[in-house]
């Protein structure tokens, strides 16, 4: 992760990667399909994670063969959301200390998320992280979500600085696809989402959680 130390900023992705929304996601994607008495495969929410929502239902709608019937699930699936986030946004360990290292540092931050914009200012507001966010950009703000590049440009252009001068911490296959065709150099910090060999080679480094990337910039400076 030598690279870290030279990059002008660093963009971050939310869910799966600040907080632990991911496992909420999945509970509340089978209640809600319990609720419905729709069979949904133990697999299915695994190729949803990172994408922006119409993707997610597209998906589902190819995997019901129903788009009424996708939209439906997805509607109630965010109900159940809400009503888990209302308990508390669960933030990953490290991420507060690793935020404030940043600002301390002078690296300016943003978040890239396929997240609807309002609802990703609503987690990092709940959860004390927003101030330390230059620019928060959601999956309602481009045109095409991840894996295109769109999002990771526009954090790029937001935090003034080219994406290849960027360093990305990013959980899933089309997060760290994303930001590699944007030309950041991403670090991959590994969550509930498979990723393949192919995409993990795209990452130029791995990290197990965002505390050892704390460790070691911490390191770098003695």
């Amino acid at each position: 992760m030598e690279f870290l130390h030279d990059c002008a900023a660093f963009v971050f992705d939310m869910d799966g990667l600040l907080f632990d929304t991911e496992r909420l996601s999945r509970r509340a994607l089978y209640a809600a399909a319990e609720e419905m008495g729709v069979p949904l495969a133990d697999d299915a929410f695994l190729e949803l994670i990172g994408r922006c929502m119409g993707d997610i239902t597209r998906r589902l709608a190819v995997r019901m063969g129903d788009e009424i019937m996708a939209a439906s699930l997805v509607e109630r699936s965010e109900k159940h959301y809400q009503a888990f986030l209302a308990q508390g946004v669960p933030v990953k360990d490290g991420v507060a200390e690793l935020l404030a290292w940043c600002a301390e540092d002078g690296r300016p931050c943003a978040v890239a998320t396929s997240t609807h914009t309002a609802k990703a200012e609503y987690k990092l507001a709940s959860s004390n992280l927003r101030g330390f966010f230059r620019a928060v950009i959601g999956g309602d703000q481009v045109e095409n979500g991840k894996p295109a590049p769109d999002i990771y440009l526009r954090a790029a252009a937001a935090l003034g600085v080219a994406a290849a001068q960027c360093g990305v911490f990013e959980d899933s296959e089309p997060g760290v696809r994303a930001a590699h065709a944007a030309g950041a150099r991403v670090v991959w910090v590994p969550d509930l989402a498979p990723v393949d060999a192919v995409t993990q080679a795209l990452a130029a480094a791995r990290a197990d959680n965002l505390f050892s990337v704390l460790q070691f910039l911490r390191a770098g400076q003695k």
